[in-house]
């Protein structure tokens, strides 16, 4: 079976964006509660292509964006 599934990643970041800073989370303090290091993090919100998956998820899941 086949399943057609849509990410917005743009979305997706601009929501984590919002919530780190709803938080009051530095991008240091973030990466550093996520595991992944900083260059990783900025990656993430600059939506650059060539982020590892895992620094990813790592950081969603730390904002509650993926479980």
């Amino acid at each position: 079976m086949e399943r057609n599934i849509q990410l917005d990643w743009q979305r997706l970041v601009r929501e984590a964006i919002k919530r780190r800073k709803e938080n009051r989370l530095s991008q240091k303090h973030l990466a550093a509660i996520a595991g992944v290091n900083h260059l990783g993090l900025i990656k993430f919100e600059k939506m650059q292509e060539n982020i590892e998956l895992k620094t990813a998820f790592s950081i969603l899941r730390i904002l509650g964006l993926l479980k």
